[in-house]
């Protein structure tokens, strides 16, 4: 088959996945049995993804993961993994970014929705109060990012989208499981709880648009990224972006 299979791997959430595929075709994806299975079975599930496209692990020319923000364990384990691929047979890595990854679960043109937002925000706990963010406007058929990932509490972000003329903006993101009445405002609606997690189908579409750029990382400097928020007696302001 030739070095030229892609694998895509999703563990910076509750739930993950792993997906394949050969150029810009998608071939399958794969979802964990359970929540936090991604140690127990993201080889396993590779495996099984090679023997549905039958290949070996040594046709992989590309890897995909999803770098965070996310769980410490679960970007770890993808993080390693790409290592493992890059090392052993020079394969071409590419880290994306949690946000990008969830924001391509709502298509820019859903139309079997009866409110359509002007912006949508992808939203991730990071605990005591604090929430990774970011904020992405429709433009050229796609979701552009114009604010993030950042660290806010649900308050600078609800002050950013006023602020920055925001008035129907889609929530989505595993951080609502939670939280959700934190984001409740005149000017928010939650997307359906379907198109919260990452998926590897999502990360496979990411990955794509990246390596197309030539945005690959090198295996040696490759770590996930921990947005880490500050101490809870300080708060910082949120950046005005425009």
């Amino acid at each position: 088959m030739g070095h030229d299979l892609i694998i895509a791997i999703e563990t910076s959430g509750r739930l993950g996945s792993a997906a394949i595929g050969q150029g810009d075709d998608f071939i399958s994806e794969i979802p964990f049995s359970g929540k936090m299975r991604h140690g127990a079975e993201l080889f396993s599930t590779v495996e099984a993804l090679l023997g549905q496209a039958k290949a070996s692990a040594c046709d992989i020319g590309q890897v995909y993961i999803t770098a965070g923000p996310g769980s410490f364990t679960g970007l770890r384990i993808a993080v390693t993994a790409a290592k493992m691929l890059g090392f052993a047979q020079k394969t071409k890595i590419v880290a994306a970014d949690t946000m990008d990854v969830i924001a391509e679960n709502f298509p820019v043109s859903s139309k079997n929705i009866t409110k359509k937002p002007d912006c949508i925000c992808t939203i991730l706990d990071a605990k005591k109060d604090f929430f990774y963010a970011a904020v992405f406007d429709r433009f050229d058929g796609q979701w552009q990012k114009c604010f993030g990932t950042e660290i806010v509490t649900s308050e600078q972000l609800l002050d950013w989208l006023s602020e920055n003329g925001r008035h129907t903006v889609g929530l989505l993101g595993e951080g609502l499981v939670y939280y959700s009445e934190k984001f409740v405002s005149p000017l928010t609606f939650l997307l359906d709880e379907s198109c919260w997690p990452a998926t590897a189908a999502g990360l496979f579409r990411v990955g794509r648009r990246m390596a197309a750029a030539a945005e690959y990382t090198d295996p040696l400097t490759l770590t996930p990224t921990y947005l880490r928020p500050p101490d809870a007696v300080q708060m910082w302001k949120l950046k005005k972006k425009h």
